[in-house]
């Protein structure tokens, strides 16, 4: 099989049993006398005996003149034996030799991963890796990087893979999901083109990209034939669409009656559903619903750092409460959302509009000035041109002339009315980057270009002018002369925002985070309420594997902006990666609370709870993240691993057989995906053990070791790692 092909396919590492191999076959030539009650503990290893090789290696080391290899591959054995604890008081004193061994590093971080001590066993993994570029470090990295799925699906990661894969159907599923959770709905409807249009799953996504281009009755035309049978899997993803549609076009009963058709217990259906009793003008019935969830935060102690669900739900019972005439009450609530979250900016403006309705100007006055604060300290984005909007010379009244047509769909008068202004100007290169920029968005890019250039000639060096450029060369992926281009014009305006802003996408863009992170920093100290700079800026400080810089500008996106799920789940991120699981258990709770049916928060979720070793809760939280179009071997493995740690210490051996064959089911599925997939084969076999069916899995193991072996030989052959994909960005899902 060509490498390139199997990129990304064998990412999960290796089982442990199988890579002392790799640790041992160094040392081995040097002694056979020393090698063979490693071999023999290696060949008990691999026939699924783990308790039989540890005890020859125990006895082994025992002898006082063991080779440090045996060391090392007993350390390794009680990792694949599930006592981590135990193998790191033999591996640490082997990692503080001078001479590194790439495999101890690799089985001590396989250690500390196992206790969920995410920091270090990241440090062991890159340790290790440097020591040996091709140490299996490579795949565990890979693996527990991708589980931390650091935006939820990683949108650009799964384009990469599907340049060399474009026949991945789950593949192209994630990714489209991706892109209509990112709301770039035109990328959506491209990675789904071919796939069969009538399947479920297809028109759902057909159905969301359409209400992202605010277009509820085409999302309706193709939702709705469903509604009557849904598949059970897509149930709940179609009810909610179905219900925003309803809501958007002016509907609230028909959503009602699709949100009453969703089970209840999850807030945020609760949310909508108290939202379209209040659009249907039933107040007193959205008081109702709302209130199991308000009441009990008004009359207990403020949470130090509340979700942004409790905040919502604290501000629309409070404008509920006051549409239906109880100002009292509202204002509690309001004042409320206000004390707890002192940068979130609707909860002033709803207590500045209650205030102000109560006679209560001066406080109103003061809420309304801390919301302006908030949201209007600087632009909502950096400004493209330096047209004063105040200016009042004939160019600048032409321009904004043109802008507004445009804006409104006139485009062939905005264009018109920009080439007068370069015949009756002819030394002004702003009319010239205008019409650029308005062609560009129209899809004209080769016409765009022949603006950009045109406003060079008239000004040659032009900070706009040089950036309106790049920008039509980045739309023809010219990246080279793009960032050229945004170099010169950096170079004659330092601190253009628009320049810096889009040089820091392109240099996240093509792997250069600790670049575009310092760039972004500077645009961040100009405009430090900008939410989507401060989320730019953590995320590729995250990329740039910065994590603790990163934690600050996140927290403070999440501030501005509280109901993006995105930015919730990089610092969920953000803050597993920094060791505190805790705090980024709950950021990736409230970033599923507030898009339910996208599948990255449920996918980092099951992976949090899946290292804390709740395992049926992260059983769900995975299966979600699978029905909801998440579908890889790497999540059918964590599934599969979770029912399998679920099946341990059931006292029902009914139970625990269920639990054992849902395991052996996702092990099949992430096989059937990725068929030569040594993690699936390997762990399949060993379910297949606790089943009791010992020939199937003694089948699994000789095809694991066949997988094994395969990848040695390439290994010799090609100088390659195991899997060691072409591109290292593929091995880091921080890497956009």
């Amino acid at each position: 099989m060509e490498r390139a092909a199997r990129t990304g396919l064998l990412r999960p590492a290796v089982a442990g049993a199988l890579l002392l191999a790799l640790l041992a076959a160094p040392r081995l030539a040097e002694s056979q006398e020393a090698s063979a009650p490693i071999s023999h503990a290696m060949e008990l290893a691999q026939s699924g005996n783990l308790r039989g090789a540890i005890e020859i290696l125990e006895a082994f080391c025992a002898g006082g003149d063991a080779p440090s290899a045996a060391f090392g591959a007993l350390g390794a054995l009680h990792v694949e034996d599930g006592r981590p604890e135990k193998a790191l008081e033999i591996l640490l004193p082997l990692t503080q030799t001078e001479e590194l061994d790439p495999a101890v590093l690799y089985n001590a971080g396989r250690a500390f991963e196992a206790l969920g001590r995410f920091t270090d066993a990241v440090g062991f993994y890159r340790t290790s890796i440097s020591v040996d570029g091709f140490s299996p470090a490579l795949r565990a990295l890979g693996m527990l990087l991708g589980r931390l799925e650091r935006s939820g699906e990683s949108y650009e990661l799964l384009t990469t893979w599907l340049e060399a894969n474009s026949n991945d159907y789950a593949a192209r599923i994630a990714a489209a999901a991706g892109a209509v959770d990112l709301e770039l709905a035109d990328e959506a409807e491209s990675l789904i083109q071919g796939l069969p249009p009538d399947a479920p799953a297809i028109r759902l996504l057909q159905g969301r990209i359409d209400l992202l281009r605010n277009d509820p009755w085409g999302a309706l035309g193709k939702l709705q034939p469903l509604a009557d049978q849904p598949p059970p899997a897509l149930e709940l993803d179609l009810r909610r669409s179905l219900a925003d549609a309803w809501l958007q076009v002016g509907d609230p009963e028909a959503a009602i009656e699709q949100i009453e058709l969703i089970p209840p217990g999850d807030p945020s259906d609760t949310v909508q559903l108290a939202n379209a009793y209040s659009q249907s003008g039933r107040i007193r019935k959205a008081v109702e619903t709302l209130a199991p969830l308000a009441e009990p935060l008004i009359g207990s102690a403020p949470p130090t750092d509340p979700g942004t669900l409790a905040l919502g739900v604290l501000i629309d019972y409070g404008r509920y409460l006051q549409a239906a005439g109880d100002s009292r009450r509202a204002l509690s609530f309001l004042q409320l959302a206000a004390e707890i979250g002192p940068d979130f900016p609707e909860a002033f403006k709803t207590l500045a509009d209650v205030l102000e309705a109560n006679g209560r100007s001066n406080e109103a006055a003061t809420a309304r000035a801390r919301h302006e604060t908030l949201t209007t300290t600087t632009p909502p984005g950096p400004t493209r041109f330096d047209i004063a909007a105040d200016a009042d010379d004939q160019v600048s009244r032409a321009i904004r002339e043109a802008v507004e047509l445009a804006f409104s769909g006139e485009t062939y008068k905005a264009l018109e009315r920009l080439d007068q202004q370069l015949d009756q100007a002819p030394g002004d290169p702003r009319p010239a980057y205008v019409k650029s920029s308005i062609l560009l968005q129209g899809g004209n890019a080769e016409e765009a270009l022949a603006a950009a250039d045109r406003a060079l000639e008239i000004a040659p060096g032009h900070a706009d002018g040089l950036y309106q450029r790049g920008v039509v060369l980045l739309a023809l992926q010219r990246i080279a002369e793009a960032e050229a281009l945004f170099r010169s014009a950096l170079e004659a305006a330092p601190e253009h925002p628009a320049a810096l802003a889009d040089y820091a996408a392109l240099l996240m863009s093509s792997g250069r985070s600790d670049e575009a992170a310092d760039l972004l920093t500077r645009l961040v100290e100009r405009r430090p309420n900008d939410s989507r700079l401060l989320a730019m800026l953590g995320r590729s400080l995250l990329d740039a594997r910065r994590v603790k810089e990163a934690e600050a500008p996140l927290r403070r996106a999440a501030s501005l902006d509280p109901r993006n799920a995105v930015i919730l789940l990089d610092l969920a991120s953000a803050l597993w990666e920094a060791n505190r699981p805790d705090e980024a258990e709950r950021q990736a709770r409230e970033a599923t609370a507030l898009i339910p049916q996208a599948p990255a928060g449920h996918r980092l979720l099951g992976a949090l709870l899946l290292w804390r070793g709740d395992y049926l809760e992260a059983a769900a939280s995975l299966e979600k993240a699978i029905a909801n179009g998440s579908e890889d071997a790497a999540v059918h493995l964590e599934l599969a691993r979770a029912w399998e740690g679920g099946a341990g210490g059931t006292g029902d051996p009914g139970e625990e057989q269920t639990r054992l064959e849902r395991a052996e089911a996702a092990y099949r599925r992430a096989g059937e995906l990725e068929p030569e997939h040594a993690g699936a084969a390997y762990g399949l076999a060993q379910v297949l053990r606790k089943l009791g069916r010992h020939d199937e899995a003694s089948a699994q193991m000789d095809r694991y070791r066949e997988l094994y072996e395969r990848d040695q030989r390439e290994t010799r052959e090609q100088g390659l790692g195991p899997s060691a994909p072409d591109d290292r960005r593929q091995l880091d899902p921080l890497e956009r």
